[in-house]
């Protein structure tokens, strides 16, 4: 029976000898009654071994465990008066640190369930029948995360905070190697980064070689500053982004020639119809795109997506010499090489700078501005082509555990939340923080 009750408290790792167990359910509560057996005690004052039982006093643990009920260990501890010097103290409570009233597997129990992104505050404290206040506070006094080292190849990128808070937008740094994450800062400010890494000393930041950016010019200027023995690289993704942006904007400029203004869309003009439904033939990889019969409402039929890009791009030819060298420039970006991708560039930012299309021009303008900076895109550490390809994933993951907790009205705890998340590797304090 002992052996029972130990089991479903899970108390088998405390290896207790145990005096006296029971368990009663009062009111949808299980409270588990344990006297733990006699040990030879010495005084903690004096050292004295002879020490006599003065009483017991009753300590009431909440013990969360996988059960329907919350769950109390209702802890008969003994009282020791020591013969020699009179001292009165408490025998070692097993179950949890002095003065907490909560079991230390409950503590370990919220920590491994808040290593989810997915799981709130809320979420876990549902789970293990606490209030919303006492997770935080566990979470609190054991998790504080202290920057790393910084590696050879890291990552600059920001996330969206809140419209309510000080700063919109936080900054997060990345291990572009390991894919982890490095740190967050409250703010993305060129005054406040300045002073974060000027706090990082200069022997350390020498050491970073690479840092991958978005097309920002305060990133750029900080990590020419900071971090002058670093190649500063434009994630090729931004560069494209950029690009595709443009050619949404001729499409959606040819579009609008075509509209009747009707209400329907299977209603309007066919060209308007096309160009509408099928807007991503100009942003999305061809390859990505459905490879069957796509279903045609308007015209009743079904079309290879063969056949509907060449008829998109029969309806205007502006649209066509778009689309063509918006895939030129990808197909470059993709398989370019650093040594040898001189010439092949030039070519192409001399052909968008000289293209009559505006979308274009200032494409080309951008890219010629940049152009050192997305070359340097090409090198590859480790294997692994340079880019901000980790730092999207970890900013995915910290979109979810915004949205999941509605915001966050204290930085420090967000970022400790965040990074004990994504990083599995986060150890937990062994001694709590007051």
């Amino acid at each position: 029976m002992n052996n029972d009750i130990i089991k479903l408290l899970n108390l088998e790792q405390f290896n207790l000898k145990i005096e006296k167990i029971n368990i009663a359910k009062v009111k949808n509560i299980l409270n588990c009654y344990i006297t733990i057996s006699k040990e030879d005690i010495a005084c903690p004052v004096c050292g004295y071994s002879k020490c006599n039982i003065k009483d017991y006093r009753p300590k009431k643990i909440q013990h969360s465990i996988s059960t329907n009920n919350p769950c109390f260990i209702i802890y008969n501890a003994r009282r020791y008066k020591c013969t020699c010097c009179g001292n009165i103290f408490y025998e070692r409570n097993p179950f949890s640190k002095t003065f907490d009233k909560t079991s230390t597997y409950t503590i370990v129990s919220v920590l491994n369930k808040l290593k989810s992104h997915t799981k709130t505050f809320t979420d876990v404290a549902t789970d293990m029948f606490l209030s919303t206040t006492t997770v935080i506070k566990i979470f609190d006094q054991y998790v504080d995360f202290k920057r790393p080292p910084l590696p050879e190849v890291i990552c600059f990128d920001e996330v969206y905070l809140s419209r309510k808070s000080n700063y919109k937008y936080a900054f997060v740094m990345a291990d572009f190697i390991n894919c982890k994450l490095l740190d967050i800062y409250y703010s993305r400010h060129k005054d406040r980064l300045s002073q974060y890494f000027y706090k990082i000393k200069a022997s350390e930041r020498n050491n970073v070689h690479y840092i991958v950016i978005d097309m920002w010019d305060t990133y750029r200027d900080l990590a020419t500053i900071y971090f002058p023995k670093a190649l500063i690289v434009v994630d090729s993704f931004h560069v494209i982004k950029h690009l595709n942006e443009a050619i949404i904007s001729i499409r959606i400029k040819i579009m609008k020639k075509y509209d009747n203004k009707n209400d329907s869309l299977e209603t309007n003009d066919i060209y308007y119809y096309m160009l509408k439904k099928f807007h991503y033939f100009f942003i999305k990889e061809y390859d990505d795109i459905y490879d069957g019969k796509i279903k045609i409402p308007k015209l009743k039929t079904k079309w290879h997506k063969d056949e509907i890009r060449k008829y998109l791009l029969s309806i205007d030819e502006d649209l066509k010499y778009a689309y063509y060298l918006k895939e030129r420039y990808r197909e470059f970006s993709l398989t370019a090489k650093y040594d040898t991708c001189d010439n092949e560039f030039n070519e192409l930012i001399n052909e968008f700078q000289n293209s009559h299309l505006e979308e274009f021009r200032d494409f080309g303008l951008l890219i010629a501005r940049w152009k050192p900076y997305i070359k340097n895109s090409f090198i590859r550490v480790n294997g692994k082509r340079l880019s901000n390809g980790p730092m999207e994933g970890i900013n995915s993951r910290i979109k979810t555990i915004i949205k999941g907790a509605n915001g966050f009205k204290n930085f420090y705890r967000f970022r400790n939340r965040v990074i004990y998340s994504i990083n599995k590797d986060v150890p937990i304090l062994g001694t709590p923080k007051k």
